[in-house]
């Protein structure tokens, strides 16, 4: 009709994306962790004990990714992008090691021994190349905080 109003959405459609992506992340990792509590009272000790390391290289990392991507679209300082993908590379390689570990000679999903190799080659190179960035980041940075205080000649 002439007279009437378009209602326009308020939040924009890549808003909503991201929000949906970020609930399905927290549900996939609240299900994992589930299934982690529930057998860690059938699993042994150190067992229980690498899965807690898991979850805490997981999580601690994620906290590093969401505090230095903000921080990077702030400064726009690419240590802080280093240090974002280093984070998100150590979270995924956690991630996908809860999700996808391959016990010894591949016995608990009868893969191949070559595809037990690719799994292993790709977590090591993922995280090499995880640890180059936090490096490079983490020097960028401590080089830039000592310019800083060096005394002004003058």
């Amino acid at each position: 009709m002439v007279g009437e109003r378009v209602h326009e959405p308020s939040t924009p459609p890549s808003v909503i994306l991201v929000g949906c992506a970020l609930f399905l992340i927290a549900a996939l990792v609240l299900l994992v962790f589930g299934a982690f509590v529930a057998s860690a009272f059938r699993s042994p000790l150190l067992s229980t004990l690498r899965g807690i390391e898991w979850f805490t290289s997981l999580f601690a990392n994620l906290v590093v990714a969401f505090y230095s991507f903000p921080a990077f679209r702030r400064t726009k300082d690419g240590a802080f992008l280093c240090i974002a993908f280093a984070a998100l590379s150590f979270a995924y390689g956690a991630l996908f090691t809860m999700l996808f570990a391959v016990g010894g000679a591949g016995t608990r999903w009868h893969v191949s021994h070559s595809q037990t190799q690719l799994y292993y080659a790709t977590r090591y190179i993922t995280w090499i190349i995880g640890l180059v960035l936090y490096a490079c980041g983490i020097v960028s940075l401590a080089r830039r905080a000592r310019i800083s205080r060096a005394p002004k000649a003058g």
